[in-house]
């Protein structure tokens, strides 16, 4: 009798812990999309909000590096829920360099905040946010000095496995625009162009 209760509770948590790791897993690639708001706000002219949709893809390495279209950082994961790292620093030289090269003007960008979190879902799909806050300093010729102001960016995400990784077309097609960071720098450089912060934002 107990050597049966001992098999059947040996078999009992084998099963959970088994479920478990399959629940937990996000190493792999996934096709994402969904939805981001970008804000920026600039002293003396106001502020201007844009939202719009953005496709991207994840993949979550088994050396808990990770890789995104336009970006790449670490990640880990606690039971259903994972964490994306991104280096602030990075992301301020990539703003920096693509938005200041569009607008003509120098662009400082100092980010303050990064957070990016999702889960998976019993469906095997995933879900998740980020945003990222960061402060600007926008070179105004006119005065011959930096305009302050701040961008503000937030997104929700869905995702669903990958069969495989996207060919070198798909790739140069979402890097045409559609991801999340090239969305953000399109979405950006059309509200603090030099004419685009007097018009929009007056």
């Amino acid at each position: 009798m107990f050597r049966k209760y001992v098999a059947v509770s040996v078999l009992f948590f084998s099963i959970i812990l088994f479920s478990g790791v399959a629940w937990s897993s996000v190493i792999g690639i996934w096709d994402v999309n969904g939805t981001m708001t970008v804000k920026v706000s600039i002293k003396g002219f106001g502020s201007q909000t844009e939202k719009t949709a953005f496709l991207d893809e994840f993949t979550f390495n088994p050396n808990n590096n990770f890789e995104m279209i336009d970006f790449a950082g670490t990640w880990t994961q606690k039971k259903n829920k994972f964490t994306v790292f991104l280096d602030a620093n990075k992301i301020s030289d990539y703003f920096e360099d693509a938005i200041s090269d569009e607008v003509e003007t120098d662009v400082d960008i100092e980010v303050t905040k990064i957070s990016f979190s999702g889960q998976e879902q019993k469906n095997g799909t995933i879900k998740g946010s980020f945003t990222m806050n960061m402060k600007l300093y926008v070179y105004d010729e006119d005065c011959e000095c930096d305009r302050k102001g701040t961008l503000k960016v937030s997104g929700k995400f869905t995702g669903s496995r990958s069969a495989q990784s996207l060919t070198l077309d798909e790739k140069d097609s979402i890097e045409s625009g559609d991801s999340i960071l090239d969305t953000t720098v399109r979405e950006t450089e059309n509200i603090i162009g030099l004419h685009d912060v007097v018009t929009k934002m007056e």
